[in-house]
């Protein structure tokens, strides 16, 4: 098989064909990291191969978010077909628990690392980068270099990557940099409905196929397992503003 299915994705991508890089670029305060994890957990437990770049948070909350989602990711772990690989300790200056983690960081010598473990996964891998916001930030011009050659790395390896990026925190030709070397996009935004605040989704792109671009509520449940529901737009309305037919406004 060439191509994957990732269930809470498919609607807006459709499938996605190994080998394709997806940039995904989130508000910092949204649920972006959830919607990631329940994205890694539908791929495990479809028997999918998962690397999961660990960057803003704990291992250990990753790991309790999956066994909510009902997936034994230590299990996964046993049998080397799920990494939970902690980048997140470095950067934070703390002494690290777990087996596999990043020695370094130095954004250069990450990019390295992570790349020089790239052949031991096979196509159809599913590469979760959490964040690279929290190493690329004030390092951006070392990481569009580096991101060059992680993007080849990965993509001749025939495995499907999901690069986070926060929004606002780097300069804007950064992001036009990273659409240029990525195969598609996706966005997580938070929007305001009558006072409420609400987590939405939408795919921007992906070369070569078409996309629904159509803006997504995220529902989470008590277990935080996460569902889209979909926003419907008016013709009468700015198509930058998404709205659903109740008069559902979000601004940003």
């Amino acid at each position: 098989m060439t191509e994957l299915t990732l269930p809470l994705l498919f609607e807006s991508f459709g499938r996605i064909p190994h080998g394709r890089v997806i940039l995904a670029m989130y508000d910092p305060d949204s649920q972006y990291g959830s919607l990631m994890v329940n994205i890694a957990a539908e791929h495990l437990k479809s028997g999918g191969d998962l690397l999961f770049l660990v960057s803003s948070r704990p291992v250990s909350e990753i790991r309790k978010q999956f066994n909510a989602l009902d997936v034994d990711v230590e299990h996964y772990e046993a049998k080397d077909s799920a990494v939970l690989f902690d980048v997140y300790s470095t950067q934070m200056g703390l002494k690290s628990p777990e087996k596999r983690q990043s020695v370094a960081s130095n954004l250069n010598e990450v990019s390295i690392a992570i790349s020089e473990s790239a052949p031991q996964w096979p196509a159809g891998t599913l590469v979760v980068a959490e964040s690279f916001s929290h190493m690329a930030f004030n390092q951006e011009n070392v990481f569009t270099k580096f991101s060059r050659k992680l993007v080849g790395v990965w993509r001749n390896q025939g495995t499907v990557m999901i690069a986070g990026f926060a929004t606002g925190l780097h300069p804007p030709e950064f992001y036009q940099k990273m659409k240029l070397i990525s195969d598609g996009a996706l966005e997580v935004r938070l929007a305001e409905r009558g006072g409420e605040m609400i987590n939405t989704f939408r795919a921007r792109s992906m070369k070569g196929q078409n996309t629904d671009t159509r803006w997504r509520q995220i529902l989470f449940d008590s277990r935080m397992k996460a569902s889209l529901r979909l926003l419907e737009q008016p013709s009468n309305q700015n198509l930058n503003t998404p709205q659903e037919s109740s008069q559902l406004a979000l601004s940003y």
